[in-house]
């Protein structure tokens, strides 16, 4: 890389007073309820600012595969950027009331994450997904004795405890028989799983953190039950210790203990263990940068060649720039003074409410052949969303998105064929219940109506690259969303997402028509709970700073 004193002096003379910044994000914090970022590392922004390339193209998203040619998409995450949540990697024991944790197809069913793979995601000893070769093996036989089983699992725990992989858990299976053990409910405290690790200061046994066995004969969720069944026909146990209290400690020998209860199926078995590997095991990195990385605050956004519209509610006449939508019982415009843990994002926000008893929370619609006179077949729009501490609902519902409906197909169950139209929604789930690892967030994903459907409603697709799609309440978020239509005819249309600028969802085999005559006709910014079940008190979320545009957009950089 080259650069000139010259060229560092101009960018820095462009800039506010590094000073005054430093005061504001000091005296500021809640504007993007960040960290204080520290003096050097702000003079070092600045500095690669004036060394990089020119500032008004931004750092362009390449549509084709979602990445972008600047080095800002493989940085570390930036001090005081959003992180995604901590308990990405935790799988949910759940109860079987709520049916909320994990099961043969979810290891975290309440917040709508999904195994790879029916049953369970593990590593074999090998590094192996889905591999034969165990951690440790021990044959059981069928000879209806309850009693202790044993498993040196060793290298695995250590592996964990110096961080060669992150610690989600281990899976026990078998090839052969059922085998029924007592998990960390049982009425017999003495009975319950445990980990015997060694150091050089003693011994210590330490109880399972959580425990489920997941049957695959059902969706069902048994995480409270008190037994649970390793089968030849693909019952798996999950189990997790928690090991932070050895922390400093050399792990010399670890061993697990389960105790049989039960046994059927006659003949020896070996029952194995296995690393858990659910999820995306990927390090938290900083926002992939677009073209507003190059507007601060949004300030001037309107101006790039790309922006086809940029709404803040900041000004009184802000509805001009949409094809329908105004202020009412549903859509207002709020700032400060709101509370239900509101802070402001930029000045004023839009509130989306939701009264007891109804459906609808309000709506916003750009047509593009009203404002442009023309339609695309590629869109790409951003907001900011932040839930408020009211939002409970008790269903799943809508979030903006991208349609084609044409007033004939797309929506309310009117299927649509490829020809009609087509719609490509937000969703948002329930609020994840708390006691579980990622309790109090708000799943949200897809809801789309394309030619392949096969019911007469559309199909969620949730956004599970990481966890970057599981939003928590009372924090402001960048939401983005890429659809771009596919050929007529052909499984080749893509949706993308984007939250704080992290890729949260992708996929590109989508058809949503067959006809050419199809096209992108609106951003659709609708908000809408159920299906036909109503909240049972007000729910509120809140919207603010609405780009859209012909190319990625990402999160805003503030002053």
């Amino acid at each position: 890389m080259t650069f000139s004193y010259p060229a560092v002096l101009l960018k820095l003379l462009e800039w506010p007073n590094t000073s005054s910044y430093y005061q504001t994000k000091l005296v500021q914090p809640q504007r993007h309820e960040y960290e204080t970022i520290d003096y050097l590392l702000i003079c070092w922004h600045f500095f690669l600012s004036a060394c990089g390339s020119d500032a008004s193209q931004g750092d362009a998203i390449d549509a084709n595969n979602g990445m972008t040619g600047d080095s800002d998409a493989a940085s570390p995450v930036e001090p005081g950027w959003p992180q995604e949540p901590l308990a990405c990697g935790d799988w949910a024991e759940g109860s079987q009331e709520d049916d909320d944790g994990a099961t043969r197809d979810f290891y975290n069913r309440a917040a709508n994450l999904a195994w790879r793979n029916l049953g369970g995601d593990w590593a074999d000893v090998n590094g192996d997904e889905q591999g034969v070769a165990a951690y440790a093996l021990t044959t059981i036989s069928d000879d209806n004795t309850p009693q202790w089983q044993s498993w040196d699992i060793s290298s695995l725990v250590q592996g964990w405890h110096d961080a060669t992989w992150p610690n989600k858990g281990l899976l026990v299976r078998t090839p052969g028989g059922t085998y029924e053990f007592a998990s960390r409910e049982h009425a017999e405290q003495g009975f319950r799983p445990e980990l015997v690790v060694e150091t050089a200061s003693g011994t210590q046994s330490i109880p399972a953190l959580r425990d489920v066995g997941m049957k695959l004969s059902t969706f069902q969720g048994y995480g409270d039950s008190d037994t649970m069944r390793v089968t030849g026909t693909g019952d798996n146990v999950i189990l997790s210790f928690d090991l932070s209290s050895f922390s400093g400690e050399n792990i010399t020998k670890a061993t697990l203990r389960l105790y049989k209860l039960q046994d059927f199926g006659g003949g020896d078995n070996e029952v194995g263990v296995y690393r858990l590997t659910h999820g995306l095991e990927r390090a938290d990195s900083g926002p992939t940068w677009g073209i507003a990385a190059a507007f601060p605050d949004d300030e001037n956004i309107e101006q790039h060649t790309s922006v086809l519209l940029s709404s803040d509610f900041e000004s009184g006449n802000w509805s001009e720039a949409w094809s329908s939508g105004e202020e009412n019982e549903h859509f207002q415009r709020v700032g400060a003074s709101e509370e239900n843990g509101f802070v402001p994002h930029l000045g004023q926000a839009m509130r989306d409410r939701f009264p007891a008893g109804d459906n609808y929370g309000g709506s916003l619609i750009y047509k593009y052949q009203d404002k442009t006179g023309a339609e695309p077949d590629e869109a790409f729009f951003r907001y900011y969303l932040r839930f408020g501490d009211n939002w409970q609902p008790t269903f799943g519902g809508k979030l903006p998105g991208v349609s084609g409906t044409y007033g004939r197909a797309g929506w309310g169950g009117r299927k649509v064929d490829g020809t009609d139209g087509w719609s490509a929604r937000g969703s948002y789930g329930q609020t994840v219940p708390a006691g579980n690892p990622l309790g109090n967030s708000v799943p949200i994903g897809n809801y789309v109506y394309h030619a392949d459907m096969a019911g007469d409603y559309g199909d969620i697709d949730s956004w599970q690259q990481g966890c970057a799609g599981i939003l928590e309440k009372g924090r402001w978020y960048s939401v983005e969303t890429q659809v771009k239509l596919n050929t007529p005819g052909m499984n080749d249309g893509v949706i993308r997402g984007w939250v704080d600028g992290r890729l949260a969802y992708e996929r590109s085999d989508w058809r949503f028509r067959d006809v050419d005559t199809l096209k992108v006709e609106q951003i659709w910014m609708n908000f809408y709970h159920g299906g036909t079940a109503t909240p049972d008190q007000e729910i509120s979320v809140y919207i603010d700073n609405v780009v859209i545009a012909s190319e990625y957009i990402g999160p805003m950089k503030s002053r």
